[in-house]
């Protein structure tokens, strides 16, 4: 009987992992050739991008499956929804945190873009990247699939060091050297306990970082990181790295001028971010869709959510957060929490999502009639007469650069603090 209270992250399919872990227990008995003869045995699970890149599935059902980076390009979507837009380029020295780091793509195209990006200069650069990813076995995938970069050289390099120092690899074939300003730090572990410590553990008489130890320990401060990468699979099956309390341990390692960049754009974690407290924006699209950006920093969101966005946060029951009180969870007992309290709010506090009558609020918008009817009575159950009503134009006055419903309202430059103030006007008048 499946225990639903156990924590069992999501991985990729099972199959897959289990050609790695022969791949590995074979070089480990001397196979040299191991891994070129895993790598044709995985290429009826590998999936070809549209850069080159390779992807894989996550294990699940065919319909419940989800590839580890997008059809368009796994190397081209890392470089446009999170390298780009974090503002790295022209320091000296850049620290980052890359959670979920899977077959290690994400980093390897950061440092490609970043080491093009300052070649011309005669600064010496600095990176260091902390790659967090809870199982191995992804990790030694990437050993295993040809590199889509030259950068992807150094994040196998960091991998099989690090996979040598836990005695899942005997030998160390790869031969590249890591250059002198990259440090790649390779942590196997649930992504929670960095949120759960506010930064990993590490000894206090050396440099070198570790998840358990039994010397004495610090913490690492806050304020550490340039940017912060996650890249988990969606919401929807791995909640757990998209909780509330999850989102704010990571915060705290935010520098002031910091950058979180994640490619959902899901309203409740997008509400949830600007919970806890940093301002938030539309990321830049790619394929479908963009992603999220936020920063303690306002100037460093370009741009805003749209106003359809910032409403269903604000307004629906699509905004409710997951949470993860005590950061051990299972995925199950999140998703049932957070479809518990969802019923619970859109029956006392908010506009029902499947309608998404925030968006038809003091909009001139011509709807069929039975949407229309859904419309009106999802709104009548909150007291608001109609759409045009002085108390529909009540709320959703935070978003317009003119005062519409005559109380003379300062406007509002940025999402957060509009999404946040729109809710608090909706709380208002269903409390009348």
């Amino acid at each position: 009987m499946k225990d639903n209270n156990t924590y069992k992250p999501l991985k990729i399919q099972k199959k897959v992992l289990e050609i790695v872990d022969e791949c590995f227990k074979k070089e480990n008995n001397g196979d040299k050739h191991a891994r070129s003869v895993a790598f044709n045995d995985l290429k009826e699970f590998l999936i070809k991008t549209g850069d080159g890149s390779y992807t894989i599935k996550s294990e699940g059902s065919e319909e419940s499956s989800e590839t580890m980076h997008t059809y368009h390009g796994g190397l081209d979507e890392s470089l446009e929804k999170y390298v780009k837009p974090a503002n790295l380029t022209g320091k000296n020295n850049v620290n980052i945190l890359d959670i979920c780091s899977g077959l290690g793509y994400t980093t390897a195209i950061c440092l490609e873009y970043l080491n093009n990006q300052n070649q011309n200069t005669v600064k010496r650069f600095n990176i260091c990247i902390d790659m967090v990813e809870i199982s191995q076995l992804t990790l030694a995938t990437g050993l295993i699939i040809p590199s889509p970069v030259k950068s992807h050289e150094f994040v196998k390099k960091a991998i099989e060091d690090k996979l040598f120092s836990t005695g899942f690899l005997k030998f160390r074939t790869i031969k590249d050297n890591i250059p002198d300003n990259i440090k790649l730090n390779i942590h196997i572990m649930d992504a929670r306990e960095i949120a759960k410590n506010k930064g990993f553990t590490v000894t206090q008489n050396s440099s070198k970082e570790t998840v358990n130890m039994d010397t004495e320990t610090v913490v690492k401060p806050q304020n550490r990181y340039d940017a912060i990468f996650l890249a988990p699979f969606s919401p929807a099956v791995s909640p757990e790295l998209y909780s509330l309390e999850f989102l704010k341990g990571l915060t705290y390692l935010l520098k002031t001028d910091g950058m979180f960049l994640t490619y959902t754009a899901a309203s409740a974690v997008r509400y949830a971010i600007i919970k806890t407290g940093l301002y938030v924006g539309e990321g830049p699209r790619f394929g479908r869709s963009g992603g999220t950006i936020a920063s303690p920093l306002l100037v460093n969101i370009e741009k805003p959510l749209s106003f359809r966005d910032e409403r269903m946060a604000a307004l629906s029951d699509a905004g409710t957060p997951f949470r993860d009180f005590t950061l051990n969870d299972s995925s199950f007992q999140i998703i049932e929490r957070r479809q518990n309290e969802r019923k619970i709010i859109r029956k006392k506090y908010k506009f029902a999502s499947t309608v998404k009558s925030p968006i038809y609020l003091c909009n001139n918008i011509i709807i069929e009639d039975r949407l229309m009817r859904r419309v009106l009575k999802d709104i009548k159950r909150h007291g608001i007469e109609d759409l045009q009503s002085e108390k529909s134009k009540y709320i959703v006055c935070p978003q317009y650069n003119e005062c519409i419903c005559g109380n003379k309202c300062i406007p509002i430059e940025n999402s957060s603090e509009r999404v946040i103030e729109m809710e608090k006007r909706l709380n208002k008048i269903i409390g009348e």
